[in-house]
């Protein structure tokens, strides 16, 4: 294992966002670094994702905490990392407070890899908006240990319940940073096009 990760090119795309972001790129705001990742081309609705043409667009900012987890470190120098982490926090969708969940599956070598998993939109009257996440963790080569990674995901919408149950695909990015060790809290923007809605 050489340590390299190759990214795939909407990972790349959204990694660069966050990169720019955090380097006086003219976004200084996570939000601005997704929508960089998913700018319009056209008319309303359209972005430079797969999602299907004439779904509603949904934006989200994350603050995310671990409630539980399993993380394992292996190999001579400790250097390869995997496991599951679930994080939650609060959050604001269309002007309603929701709650976020990840449930995240980590493969890291030296901080840096795949990660997959799951995140929910859960409202309090019981209403569910769910994707699944396949991205990758970037840790620079300067960064100590598991802490100061960013991350680029593409969403997949799986399906909904109660006003979400009709929704009928679509897809979406995150892009997010943790300055913790593995584990802790991790911060960003997620943004999805559902159609359906």
């Amino acid at each position: 294992m050489t340590g390299l990760v190759r990214l795939r090119p909407w990972v790349a795309a959204a990694a660069a966002a966050v990169l720019l972001a955090g380097c006086g790129g003219g976004a200084d705001d996570p939000a601005d670094a997704a929508s960089a990742s998913v700018a319009p081309q056209g008319g309303a609705g359209e972005s430079t994702t797969t999602a299907p043409v004439g779904g509603r667009e949904l934006a989200w900012e994350v603050s995310l905490t671990s409630q539980q987890r399993i993380l394992r470190q292996v190999g001579p120098d400790g250097s390869l990392n995997y496991g599951w982490n679930q994080l939650v926090g609060p959050s604001t969708v269309d002007g309603q407070a929701v709650d976020v969940e990840m449930l995240g599956n980590v493969d890291y070598e030296q901080g840096s890899g795949p990660f997959f998993g799951f995140v929910s939109l859960l409202w309090p009257n019981g209403d569910v908006l769910a994707f699944r996440m396949d991205g990758e963790a970037t840790q620079p080569a300067t960064a100590q240990g598991s802490s100061d990674s960013t991350f680029a995901a593409e969403l997949t919408v799986i399906g909904g319940s109660g006003a979400y149950a009709g929704v009928s695909g679509g897809r979406g990015t995150f892009t997010g940073s943790r300055s913790a060790q593995l584990g802790g809290q991790v911060v960003g923007s997620m943004t999805a096009t559902v159609a359906g809605l």
